[in-house]
């Protein structure tokens, strides 16, 4: 945790100084107009998570929704703007570089005016598009993605179970009571088994959130609800939203597994807590062996994971199906193509040995508003027999 310390100034100055050099090409002659607005944007994208972490400021009052709104939009255009235009700047530089050592070029006003302003202020409109379209999709109901899952050997009574998943729902600055209790109802309605909740549930501490978090109690399921932490239940303080999570009627699975029946049959349901909660709770430890103690006689061993890292030690442990999240699916485009490069399973249904792993693309999305491209889900489960 001490190297994040470190590095996070370094990789904020660096962001600065670029946004500082691609806003500079739109007034080139004003050198001054770079640096004020970069400093505004910076200021609008931090000043929200700064102001949330004070402990007198009202979070349901009129400035802060306004300013988390405002730093969250913010957040999204700028986000998307700069991963539109540093590929460009790279292969300008490389290319345009080693054209000039070559063949040095006849000095063309057009051409250089077209490349300093006209390509940015074009990628400046094609990251406000689609931020326009993301912040649309991110604030409207989340979609039931169905999900055929086949087990080999699964007893035919086991067959058609329901599992209803959410994961990374992040109630916080701007996912709040209404669409919480939107996510609630879709949930009830597909009248699930089981209901696996996989990770950062929220941002902030339980006494800030109890307004926004209280339509969770209603969930319910034949088997029961159960949850697993993520690496954000542990910045804002695990051991207070395990402890609240079993007011909401959940079971915290903390590396350890319940033994169901159904229709006279068992089911292990394990979970695991997330990779880094060592870093702040030290026998807190991700172990998903320590999570499949018992697992004899059970013909369906399922894990719940945030991360999907996870599967390197759930598939030697004997589980054949793991449900995660933590990805996002790289929440917008085209940060969905580079979340590949995290994570070997980063969305959807997949197959690692003898065990299954899917991944949920996130039920709310955290920072930006910004789902463009790649839409929020509650994920039904359905198992299915292989054999």
């Amino acid at each position: 945790m001490k190297y994040r310390v470190i590095f996070f100034p370094i990789i904020l100055a660096a962001l600065f100084w670029y946004t500082h050099y691609k806003l500079n090409q739109f007034a080139p002659q004003r050198k001054s107009t770079g640096i004020i607005a970069s400093s505004t944007i910076f200021f609008f994208m931090l000043a929200w998570q700064f102001a949330y972490r004070l402990p007198h400021i009202s979070i349901d009052s009129f400035l802060f929704k306004a300013l988390a709104w405002t730093g969250s939009i913010s957040m999204g255009i700028w986000a998307t703007f700069l991963i539109y235009a540093l590929p460009i700047d790279i292969f300008q530089f490389v290319f345009f570089g080693i054209n000039k050592f070559f063949n040095p070029p006849a000095f063309d006003p057009f051409k250089r005016e077209l490349l300093s302003t006209g390509i940015p202020m074009g990628l400046l409109g094609l990251a406000g598009g689609s931020s326009v379209f993301g912040f649309l999709e991110a604030t409207s109901s989340p979609k039931i993605k169905e999900v055929n899952v086949p087990i080999e050997n699964l007893p035919s009574e086991l067959n058609g179970l329901k599992i209803a998943q959410i994961s990374d729902l992040h109630i916080g600055p701007t996912i709040r009571r209404d669409y919480v209790a939107d996510v609630v109802k879709k949930v009830l309605e597909t009248n699930p088994d089981l209901i696996a909740i996989t990770g950062d549930l929220i941002d902030g501490t339980p006494h800030r959130l109890m307004e926004h978090t209280e339509p969770l109690s209603r969930l319910s399921a034949p088997l029961g609800t159960y949850y697993v932490t993520g690496n954000h239940e542990y910045y804002w303080g695990a051991d207070a939203w395990i402890q609240a999570s079993t007011g909401f009627g959940f079971i915290p699975l903390i590396n350890e597994n319940r033994i169901l029946e159904f229709r006279g049959k068992k089911i292990l349901i394990a979970g695991v807590t997330d990779i880094s909660s060592h870093e702040f709770i030290v026998n807190h430890r991700s172990d998903p062996k320590r999570a499949a103690i018992g697992s004899e006689g059970c013909p369906l061993r399922i894990l719940l994971a945030h991360r999907p890292d996870s599967y390197k030690e759930a598939e030697p442990a004997g589980f054949q199906l793991q449900i995660s999240g933590h990805t996002h699916a790289g929440q917008f485009f085209p940060w969905n193509f580079l979340v590949r490069l995290a994570h070997k399973y980063y969305r959807g249904l997949n197959r690692h040995g003898k065990m299954w792993v899917y991944v949920n693309a996130g039920t709310g999305y955290w920072g930006p508003a910004h789902r463009f491209l790649v839409p929020s889900e509650i994920t039904l489960i359905r198992l299915k027999s292989n054999s």
